[in-house]
Order: structure tokens, then sequence, then C-alpha cells
């Protein structure tokens, strides 16, 4: 029996990864993510031909990042080239990035720029109305991602690597695909790509890990692409498992879980087998500090071991986050922020908030910030410091103020049942001098957000939600 070629070959293969893991729909409308090389070009093709079959409504997304000048520009003219041969929509992003702010921000450049990449992306979903953002990462670039991940050291969450799906909008169905598939594909297809020169420079981590290392560790096993993908698919179930664990162990260990503190009964926590207790504790630190990064590792295992041997009283602390223990409890908390002398925060603080916007909570110093997003994220821990709202069920004109008596809000959880907020101050044992500086979030509808302590149930996201509106806390 004849193999199918290329063509054949790898759309078939494409088609039986969107069905065998859900990527897509029939009747989607997406966002096929396309930078002009040969992994984005043939994702395209491929949606394109299988656009019939599925009656997809397709657009080109195409993100410049303004750093490779003359060369940016030439890709934005060959992808506007290749979505008018097809009659597909091309939309368009320059971004005006400054590499002094991905310095100011403590984050590589490509990382800066992969961030807003993803943000313009996102954007153009909305503006599109979409319904999935299609990106084009193969088993190359796994293997890559989990080598990467191995020798910055990582647990089960570096090493599951990507994931073929993210969030209910962010699909990439040429995992399984190699790139010496890719290039065959558009050999057969006769169609051309664009080469991004910094793809070989070797400056950067990941074109070492694809000129160098991979190619030493073929001659001991010429199949190590498909290992380190399936490794990763197994440790992505594995990370999932766990997180599982760890939320239960939470619940069952933390005895308050008020702004910008978390306290743990430290015997119960003791009780945890320490691979799920690592995990607590790296979760606890990372959502009061409010980075998307996880902790140091070295810091971690500094506070477990305090934890296990240390006495009463102890405290370290590290990157804006104090921990230590109170007689029989576990307390991580944010340092305190200074204010300048004079300042009275014991009257009612109003700030207008708008979509998107952001603003500082002046009696904690926390930066708030709202932002409209495809979808929330669906891995991962819940986290005190974010919420994802659904926009139409409420007017977007919202503020930040500390609360006044009568106050009233449904707090999530209680099944529409109404509040009073100073009752849920006290329920929380939050003494006086504290409660002015809880900053709520109000719509005019009601209170949406006691910020880093309890969302209001009426206005969530549910299964009907299109949009959805991001409200943070940051340090």
């Amino acid at each position: 029996m004849n193999r199918p070629g290329p063509v054949v070959g790898m759309e078939r293969k494409v088609d039986q990864a969107i069905r065998a893991k859900g990527l897509l729909a029939s009747g989607d409308r997406l966002v096929a993510a396309v930078s002009g090389g040969p992994d984005s070009v043939a994702l395209f093709r491929c949606l394109v031909e299988l656009r019939t079959r599925w009656h997809w409504d397709i657009c080109i997304g195409h993100v410049d990042h303004g750093f490779r000048g003359a060369e940016s520009e030439g890709d934005a003219k060959f992808v506007q080239d290749l979505g008018e041969r097809f009659g597909v929509p091309v939309m368009i992003c320059r971004l005006h990035l400054n590499k002094d702010d991905a310095k100011l921000k403590k984050e590589s450049l490509q990382e800066y720029a992969r961030r807003a990449r993803y943000g313009a992306l996102e954007q153009m979903v909305l503006d599109r109305n979409a319904t999935k953002l299609v990106l084009g990462h193969t088993a190359d670039d796994q293997a890559e991602t989990v080598l990467m991940w191995m020798l910055r050291g990582c647990g089960t969450g570096g090493l599951g690597g990507i994931p073929p799906k993210r969030g209910m909008y962010v699909v990439r169905p040429l995992l399984d695909i190699h790139r010496s598939e890719i290039v065959a594909y558009l050999r057969e297809r006769e169609e051309e790509s664009r080469l991004d020169t910094s793809n070989v420079q070797p400056v950067y981590l990941r074109n070492r890990i694809r000129q160098h290392l991979i190619p030493q560790m073929k001659q001991f096993s010429p199949g190590i692409v498909n290992v380190l993908t399936r490794q990763a698919h197994i440790l992505r179930d594995d990370h999932a498992y766990l997180e599982t664990l760890a939320d239960e162990a939470f619940q069952r260990t933390c005895v308050s879980d008020a702004m910008g503190e978390r306290q743990f009964d430290r015997m119960a926590l003791l009780n945890v087998p320490l691979p799920i207790r690592r995990r607590v504790v790296r979760q606890s630190l990372q959502i009061i500090a409010g980075h998307q990064q996880s902790p140091r590792f070295d810091f971690v295992e500094r506070v477990l071991d305090r934890l296990e041997h240390g006495q009463s009283g102890w405290t370290i602390e590290y990157n804006g986050v104090r921990v230590g223990q109170e007689y029989d409890r576990l307390v991580i908390c944010s340092c305190e922020k200074m204010h300048q002398p004079g300042q009275d925060y014991s009257r009612v603080s109003v700030m207008p908030l708008s979509i998107p916007g952001e603003v500082v909570w002046l009696p904690t110093g926390h930066r708030f910030s709202v932002s409209r997003k495809i979808s929330p994220e669906m891995n991962g821990h819940a986290n005190h410091s974010e919420i994802y709202l659904d926009p139409a069920r409420f007017t977007p004109e919202l503020m930040l103020r500390s609360w006044m008596p009568g106050d009233i809000f449904c707090p999530k959880g209680l099944g529409g049942r109404q509040k009073k907020i100073q009752d849920f101050f006290s329920d929380l044992k939050l003494p006086r001098s504290q409660r002015n500086k809880v900053p709520l979030l109000v719509a005019p509808e009601g209170i949406v957000w006691v910020a880093g302590l309890r969302a209001d149930e009426r206005f969530q996201v549910s299964s009907s939600t299109t949009s959805v509106v991001m409200a943070r806390m940051i340090m």
C-alpha cells in the first residue's frame, strides 16, 4: 500500500489532530497567526485546504515587532500577498517596542516581545469576533521548549512544554508535525516562506539548542524529538493532577486568605507530602508577589526548611514578599508599603477606572489594571490577584473605592445570597484599621470584587460568555 505524499499526509495529520484533541469546531471563525516563516505558512495553507470541509472563516493575523526594519516590512508584504492570493483578509499590527521597557520589566527582549505579540493577536481576535486563535508551533518547537526549561531548571510545569490548547481560544494543531514534514509540504505545494534572521543568531538560547544541542542528541537517539514531545505530553498530565492535589491541600491547610496575606496551619501543612507542600508554598508566594513568574527554587526551599525546623518568630523576605512563623501559623504576606507623612487613608477613597485602564490604589500602593481578553486562563490554580468578568453583566463605568456602611454584595460561593461588606470583614477577622485599605471594584450595578478577597457572583463569566474583562491587582 502506497504511503500518502507530503501534502495528503500532513493535511490528514492536522485534520486528525484537530478531531482527536477537540481543537477546532465546524463553523469556527479563525485568526491564523502568520509570521511568514515556514511553520506559519504551512499552518495557513493547511487551514485553507481544510476550510471547506470544516466551514471555517479564516483571517490572517500578523505582528511586526519593529525590530528588523526593512526585513520586517518585507515579512508584512509577503503575508499580505499570501492572504490576497487565497482571498483571506489580513490584519497587521505594527508594534513600537522599546528595549529599555523590557529591562524595566526585568524581562528578556524575546520574552517582552512575545508578550506584546500575544497581546496584539488577542486584540485581533476580539476585533474580528473570532472564536479561535491558531498558532503554528511544531513538534520541533516542543522539543526545543522542553530542553530550554530543562537547562534552566524547572518542575513538571516547564517540562510539560507547550500545550495544544490554552484557555478556550488558543490552539496549536501542528504539535505532532515535524519541521522536515513542513519543508516537504511547502515544496510540494510550491509555497515560499520568509527567513527570520533572528532565528539563526546564536545569542539566543533556543537557537543554540536548535542548531547544536538537538543535532548532537540525535547521534545518541535519532528519534529524540519524538521522545521529548511524548515526555511533555505525559508530564503535562502529571502536572495537572499534582496541581489539583495542591489546590485540595491549600483548602485543607489555609486558615486565612485575605488581601495580600495568607496564613496556614503549620502542623497541617507539614502533614502534607513534601512535593505537594512545595507546590502550595510556591503558588502562594507567586500570588502574593503578583508575579507571573514562579519564585526562585532556593527561596522556596528556604521557606520549607524554616517551616519544618524553625522556631516561632522567624521571618525572611524576598522580592516584595515576607514569610514568617507566628506561633502555630505560617504567614506569607506582601511587604508593607511606605506612605508619605501626613497622608490620611481613613476617609473613603474613590478612583475611576476605565476599560482598558490602570490606576494606583494609594492606601496600599497596589496597581490595578482592567483590560479586555480573549478568555480566562484555564490552566492553573485560583488566583486572588485577578478575576475574569462578563462585560455583558455590567455597565463599563468602573471605579475603585473603599467600603462604606451599608455596602452589600453577593459573595461567590454563597449561591447568590447577599452579605454586608462589614459582616464579611468581621468574618475574616480583618482589623478595623485595615478595612478602609481594601479596594472595592464597583460598577453602577453593584460591587464587582472585594479585591484580593472575594468576587461577586453576579458578574462572573459563564459558558455563555462571549467576551471577557480581566481585572488585576499588581504589586
